[in-house]
């Protein structure tokens, strides 16, 4: 899904006309994955070999990483493409204001921003309805205030929610949050 969102805004007048696109991950993987087929660990490669193709370079950042989720190649490959990312354990309640300042400073070098929110970033309490539920997670109070700060920015154009198996959901938990935060981002609260 994520490559095909990136396709729309990619190609959009948005861009065409000059603007400094960047892509927000809300997530526990990088999904830089070098593989013969696309699947839900490539897209963010598609989209890096794209812009490459194009003549430009992905601004892309990730809020939520988790370190032992993630292989030390994709770690090589997320500094070879230059993405700035957070772990999950340097997102916590109490790291607030760290979060935020990681955000403000993405959004300060682009026009438009593709949100992307892979509900894997979510701790597996908030939601199970994910094929890798979260050992640890990104607490929903940090995600939702890095949605109110992209949603004030001005310069969302694009943003999707991934990553909702609802046979594995536990009362409807991860959908609910889900759309909790799609609520929360298109009314600006």
């Amino acid at each position: 899904m994520a490559y095909g969102s990136y396709l729309g805004i990619a190609n959009s007048r948005v861009v065409a006309d000059g603007a400094r696109f960047g892509v927000l991950n809300l997530d526990a993987h990088f999904d830089l994955r070098a593989a013969p087929r696309p699947s839900s660990g490539t897209p963010f490669r598609q989209m890096a070999l794209a812009e490459d193709a194009a003549g430009r370079r992905l601004d892309y950042a990730v809020v939520g990483i988790s370190q032992p989720g993630n292989t030390r190649a994709l770690f090589d490959e997320a500094e070879r493409w230059g993405v700035r990312y957070l772990l999950d354990d340097e997102c916590g309640v109490l790291s607030m204001s760290a979060v935020e300042r990681f955000v403000q400073d993405f959004l300060a070098g682009v026009d438009a921003l593709y949100l992307t929110i892979d509900l894997d970033v979510l701790p597996a309490a908030v939601a199970p309805g994910v094929s890798a539920p979260a050992g640890l997670g990104v607490p929903l109070e940090v995600i939702s205030r890095v949605c109110d700060i992209v949603a004030a920015s001005g310069k969302l154009r694009m943003l999707d929610v991934a990553e909702l198996n609802p046979s594995l959901d536990v009362d409807n938990r991860t959908a609910r949050t889900a759309a909790r935060l799609i609520h929360r981002i298109v009314t600006r609260r």
